[in-house]
């Protein structure tokens, strides 16, 4: 309740007054009617339907979001090759870069949205709730670090209260004017559609903000499973939103003075500060949907190169996939004040909000058919028509969004264009680096020639190498050459794994070619941060004992120069170049002791 409902649940706060507004409407019967027909079967089809019903069962391994749906369609690549940048690559980068764009919005608008509740309360407070609503975001953020287990715990007993508050309120005003029953009939949504024209269906627009927080609910399926979230979801989230939409347009109905903020109108005046308290707390949760959503993005991305490596800190020991990303905590502080600073209001802020993750819904759907055709195996014809369905829905929530491109909404798509940048020019960049690299190495079969028989007993010599079928930097370092006559050599190898997690059965291949050269790879899965002690323990199951004071690890330190034909676009490289050198090492990630670590330079043209 705490992470996964927070976005979706506190939707109306804002949407129904947000769809009002496009509908140019004061609250006539006919619209209310008929935008609460659209809000209702947009969260039947969109939620129960698409996600819940199918998109939800296509785990991989327990893992959900749209970069587990890229990792379950791409087997894991073969030695010293990475995941290519195809069509389905980009669009599912498009998509997890649209998602990111958004949510550096979700918490600007959900908190702004509660707090202006004080507005209603006394327009003395106008001025208040722009510096309050900084306040509540600079709290939010600084508690990301005690994970989501520990935000979950604190914050899930509020959306309890949240939820059963909001419902009996909605349900008071529906039992006061039933009218509004009527709009569980769809006929009242194409009526409002095709009456309107051009005006009825850029409604859609505001309609997306009921279900912006389904995609977050996809990616958060690591933390707590598919069942216990559609649980949530029909028993509690989704009875609780109808009731309160169909409350609003009860007040509407009987009080179109309600118009002014629909939702706080649902509460009599005593309860009215208590409810902005309440509200202002739902909406910190509310964020945290899309942040923990986020994190996980992030972690997976960087499993599968599409991102440089940044700081994860996993934060549960019992749960896995509960993660942290520092860096990502910060960037999304500081935009989402930013955006609170310049928008100042829910209503400016919801003209910019939706049109990203409508995209981020639309790309799920396309590769959502790779995925069930391909890899499940279902039916064609029917996996066709099934996620046609989808993509009508996803492509007319996306095209009536289209016209908050101008008042806001290239700011969501000008971060998501900047990510798929960044992340299409590391994945290129990785994969020729890996390439150039390996042309360097010397194959296996020729260093097995070449070393003295025996054991190296001097210590032994670990080689962190993205190809394992050579050994590198004996070719260009004499001092390297000379050494390896003496010591054991360990080409060590990190690879992906086709799953989220490995046991430490499965953790690493040994390969004795001779006493002197052993290959080892180690694989950890998209949702597991690579360290060196998971290693350790299932090489010592090999009797290969790494953990030595004589175990001394080389990696390349890569100075990328331009390649005389063939190489990469200019800015690319320069692009690449500069992600390379401010991403975090690859010993640090594994934590491996300083002292024990030989960083050598290596030229590569590119």
């Amino acid at each position: 309740m705490g992470v996964v409902f927070g976005d979706i649940g506190t939707s109306p706060l804002y949407t129904l007054k947000v769809c009002l507004g496009l509908a140019n409407s004061k609250g006539a019967v006919g619209d209310v009617l008929g935008i609460l027909s659209l809000l209702l079967w947009a969260l039947v089809i969109v939620v129960c339907l698409k996600y819940a019903t199918f998109i939800m069962r296509v785990d991989h391994d327990g893992e959900g979001g749209i970069l587990a749906l890229l990792a379950l369609a791409s087997p894991p690549p073969a030695f010293g090759k990475m995941i290519a940048p195809a069509g389905l690559t980009l669009v599912v980068v498009i998509g997890a870069s649209m998602l990111l764009g958004d949510g550096i919005i979700t918490p600007a608008i959900s908190i702004i949205s509660a707090v202006e509740g004080i507005g209603v309360v006394s327009s003395e407070f106008q001025p208040y709730i722009v510096p309050i609503s900084l306040g509540v975001i600079v709290g939010l953020f600084a508690l990301q670090r005690r994970g989501t287990e520990g935000v979950g715990k604190l914050f899930g007993p509020v959306m309890l209260v949240w939820f059963a508050v909001i419902a009996v309120l909605g349900l008071l005003a529906v039992v006061n004017n039933p009218e509004v029953l009527r709009a569980v009939d769809p006929r009242y949504a194409f009526a409002f559609l095709t009456r309107n024209g051009l005006a009825g269906f850029t409604i859609l627009g505001g309609v997306v903000l009921a279900v912006t927080g389904v995609e977050a609910l996809y990616a958060d399926m690591s933390h707590f499973g598919r069942g216990p979230i559609v649980t949530g979801w029909y028993t509690l989230v989704f009875p609780a939103l109808l009731l309160n939409y169909f409350g609003q347009g009860a007040r509407l109905v009987a009080d179109p003075a309600a118009f002014a903020n629909p939702f706080y109108s649902l509460a009599p005046a005593w309860a009215l500060v208590p409810m902005v308290v309440l509200a202002t707390i739902a909406t910190v949760i509310a964020s945290q949907a899309l942040i923990s959503g986020t994190f996980t993005l992030v972690e997976q991305a960087i499993a599968l190169n599409l991102a440089p490596r940044v700081r994860v800190q996993h934060t549960s020991d019992r749960h896995k996939g509960q993660v942290f990303v520092p860096t990502v905590n910060l960037f999304l502080a500081i935009g989402c004040a930013i955006l609170v600073i310049g928008f100042g209001s829910s209503d400016r802020l919801a003209s910019a909000y939706g049109l990203a993750v409508a995209c981020t819904m639309l790309c799920t759907s396309l590769v959502y058919y790779v995925v069930i055709t391909k890899v499940l195996r279902w039916n064609r014809m029917l996996s066709f028509v099934l996620v046609a369905l989808f993509v009508i829905v996803d492509g007319s929530l996306v095209t009536a969004s289209l016209p908050k491109f101008l008042d806001g909404g290239w700011i969501p798509i000008g971060i998501s264009a900047v990510l798929v940048v960044l992340s299409l020019t590391w994945l290129e960049g990785r994969r020729c680096l890996t390439k150039a690299l390996a042309n360097q190495q010397i194959p296996i079969e020729d260093v097995l020639e070449r070393l003295p028989p025996g054991f190296g007993d001097q210590g032994t010599m670990v080689f962190l190498t993205p190809d394992p079928r050579g050994v590198p930097f004996l070719a260009r370092h004499r001092w390297i050459r000379e050494r390896a006559q003496e010591e054991r050599i360990v080409v060590l190898n990190i690879a992906r794994a086709g799953k989220p997690y490995l046991s430490d059965e499965e953790r690493v291949t040994v390969e004795r070619f001779s006493l002197r050269l052993i290959r080892v790879i180690a694989r950890f899965g998209y949702m597991e941060a690579p360290t060196i002690e998971p290693i350790f323990r299932s090489c010592d199951a090999f009797d290969l004992h790494l953990d030595r004071d004589d175990t001394s690890f080389f990696y390349a330190d890569p100075k990328i120069e331009p390649a005389h034909a063939h190489g990469m676009v200019a800015w690319r490289r320069d692009l690449f170049t500069a992600l390379q050198r401010n991403a975090r090492p690859l010993p640090d990630d594994l934590n491996i002791q300083a002292e024990r670590r030989v960083e050598l330079g290596v030229t590569v043209e590119l």
